[in-house]
Formats: C-alpha cells, sequence, structure tokens
C-alpha cells in the first residue's frame, strides 16, 4: 500500500476553566498573526489575535471587558449587499442568549467557545458535510448541542426570524456569506454582526467570537487546549523526513501547496516542521493565483518542481480517490521522493477548513502516522 488513511478522533475543548488563568491568559495580549508574520516558526494559534480585527473590541485587556455588557464590536460595513474593506460598531445590549450563525463556517468556533447557538445556516452535502451540510469536524458536536440546520447555502430569512435570536452572525465573504440579505437581516431587530474570516487564523476568528459572546475564558481555553495538544503530539511523535510539503491535487495534474501563512502550514509551522512551499519560478502567480499568499499553484509540468518535499501531507478534500493515486497519475511526479518512499499522508477532508476542531484532528492524525 502506497498511501496511509487513519480514522479521525474526535475532540472538543475542555469546559472547566479557573477563572483567573483564563484572565490572565486574555492579560498577556493575543499578538496578531496576520499574513505577514505567520510564517514565523512555533508560531501557534494561542499567538493569534484581533487586534482592530472585525468582530473583536478595541480594548487592550480582553478580561477587563469580560462580562460588561452593552459592549459594541467591530463588524464590517455592507454596502449594496458587498462587504467592504471598512468596519462600523454594533452594540451588543446584553450577552447573547439565542445566537443564529447564518454561515456554516463561524459555526465551528461558536461550539468551540461553547456560545449558545441555537441554529445555523449549512455547506451543500458532501465530503466536508454530513447531510444538514455541517461540516463534519463538528457536526456530532452540533448535534449534541441541539443547534438546527436552517438551509444550505441559501438563506432563509423567515427561518432566521422564526428562532427569536438576540445576535446573528453573518459571514463577509465565502460561499456562505449572506451580506445580500443583511439590511433584510437587520430588520428582524437584533444585533447583526459581520465576519471577515477569510484574512484570519481561526484562533483569530475564536478570539474575536468570544468576544462578541462574552466567552472570552471558553475563547482562551480553546486556543489553550490546541497549544497544549501541539507540545502533547510534538514530544509523543518521531520528526517526519524534512522538508515538508501540503498539498491539495487540483485538476489537469495541477498541485496546490499551502504556504506558512495558510492555516495548514501554520499547523506545521507550529509542530516546528520545515515547511516547503514553491518559488515564483516555478509556482503560477497569474489569475486567480496572483497576489494570493494562503495557497500556491503548480501546473503538472512543473509538478516535480515543487514536490520536493521528502514528507508529503495530502488533503483528501473529495474524499474519493486516495490522494497518492492522484499523484502517481502526475507523469513526473512518480519519481519524486515522497511518491517513491511511502511517504504521502493522507489528512481526512476536514482538514481543508481550518477551525478549532479539525486542527485538533489534524494533530490527531499526525500523532498516530509519527508515533514513536
Amino acid at each position: 500500500m502506497n498511501f496511509r488513511t487513519l480514522p479521525l478522533r474526535r475532540n472538543r475543548p475542555a469546559r472547566a476553566v479557573v477563572a483567573a488563568a483564563a484572565a490572565s491568559v486574555l492579560t498577556l495580549g493575543l499578538a496578531a498573526c496576520s499574513g505577514d508574520d505567520s510564517g514565523e516558526s512555533g508560531t501557534s494559534a494561542s499567538q493569534t489575535g484581533t487586534t482592530g480585527a472585525a468582530g473583536g473590541t478595541e480594548t487592550g485587556d480582553a478580561s477587563d471587558d469580560q462580562g460588561t455588557w452593552p459592549r459594541s464590536v467591530d463588524s464590517v460595513v455592507v454596502s449594496n449587499g458587498k462587504a467592504t474593506k471598512e468596519t462600523e460598531k454594533v452594540e451588543i445590549p446584553a450577552k447573547p442568549e439565542k445566537i443564529v450563525s447564518t454561515a456554516v463556517t463561524l459555526t465551528g468556533s461558536l461550539l468551540a467557545v461553547d456560545a449558545p447557538v441555537v441554529a445555523s445556516g449549512g455547506a451543500n452535502v458532501g465530503p466536508t458535510s454530513d447531510d444538514k451540510g455541517f461540516f463534519t469536524q463538528w457536526a456530532g458536536e452540533a448535534d449534541d448541542r441541539g443547534v438546527k440546520a436552517l438551509w444550505q447555502l441559501e438563506p432563509d430569512l423567515q427561518k432566521v426570524a422564526a428562532e427569536d435570536p438576540d445576535l446573528i452572525l453573518v459571514s463577509a465573504s465565502g460561499a456562505d456569506t449572506a451580506t445580500a440579505q443583511y439590511e433584510e437581516l437587520k430588520k428582524i431587530g437584533v444585533p447583526v454582526v459581520v465576519l471577515d474570516y477569510s484574512d484570519k487564523t481561526w484562533g483569530d476568528i475564536t478570539t474575536s467570537i468570544g468576544e462578541i459572546t462574552g466567552h472570552e475564558a471558553e475563547a482562551a481555553d480553546a486556543i489553550q487546549s490546541y497549544d497544549d495538544r501541539v507540545r502533547e503530539v510534538t514530544e509523543k511523535i518521531e520528526k517526519p523526513e524534512q522538508p515538508v510539503n501540503v498539498v491539495i491535487p487540483a485538476q489537469e495534474g495541477a498541485v496546490n501547496f499551502f504556504t506558512a501563512e495558510s492555516a495548514q502550514g501554520e499547523i506545521v509551522k507550529d509542530l516546528g516542521w520545515d515547511l516547503d512551499v514553491p518559488g515564483d519560478g516555478v509556482a503560477r502567480t497569474d489569475g486567480s493565483y496572483a497576489g494570493r499568499t494562503d495557497v500556491r499553484q503548480v501546473t503538472a509540468e512543473n509538478a516535480d518542481k515543487g514536490l520536493v518535499g521528502k514528507t508529503v501531507l495530502g488533503i483528501n478534500v473529495d474524499g474519493k480517490e486516495p490522494v497518492i493515486d492522484k499523484l502517481k497519475a502526475v507523469p513526473n511526479l512518480a519519481g519524486t521522493y515522497a511518491v517513491s518512499n511511502d511517504r504521502v499522508f493522507e489528512l481526512a477532508p476536514s482538514a481543508f477548513r481550518i477551525d478549532y476542531f479539525s486542527a485538533m484532528d489534524i494533530l490527531d492524525q499526525i500523532e498516530d502516522y509519527f508515533a514513536k
């Protein structure tokens, strides 16, 4: 067998948080981990934050605001149904008790901080989601919490209103955005907060949602739980052969490589591994990849110049043909070190979209693959 796959365990953030400890984590400050510094070795989710990020508070000490209501948070400005680059203040009068998430991408972070999400929009049914459109990494958690599935990428305002929410969350971008319905959502008469997850780490979003919902301690706990798990996994595994590529096979033999500025790449860096990413002379810099910093695509003819990692983590995003078979189908990849030496390790489809739950799933798989 020339590839390896393993079943996933299920991870939930610890709920028992000593208040003083949680406050100290927040008081230390969560240093922003933007695209400019996310490539630094050792950067972890707990070192990410929301300095001026949409959805966060502007205070320098989040612990001072915990439990204080009303509070004002930043929300992306929506104009003519489209998100802008500007933010505005939205006041939340009291700690939310019934949250509706119109964006399935944000729902996992709500669950991770134990926020009272009662209903959520969903994605299309597929390898990364269950039959309700909930992402597989947290679908079980949502079911346990009784979260209602409202739709699959087709926002229904009547269904939102029927839940009688006291807070509505909207994503500024992505297939799950509901910015086109923003003005109508506001007419429901409760705060509507728009978050842009496209340029933030999962730690940033987790922290922002903790602040918005009054669950700062739980957000800090989830991030600390990830950091603790990183340290635990690092101690329990044999460091694989370096460097490492993190890839998704694309159409026509092309290969997409995650950079250190991607959520997937950050996990590799958190583990202290050497992430290899194709340079400008190999990767595409045209079309939709012009200026993109999280993913670099290499076409089939240059694939062997890009796949130079001695260990490859391949995300099986469609959940069908094994990654190794897709790579072997590219003629000039059969002789690369990782492919020819059984060094391709498959990650589940959930690794495509990172939140607390999928980050922990990846760490579980890595521990199983490289256990001492």
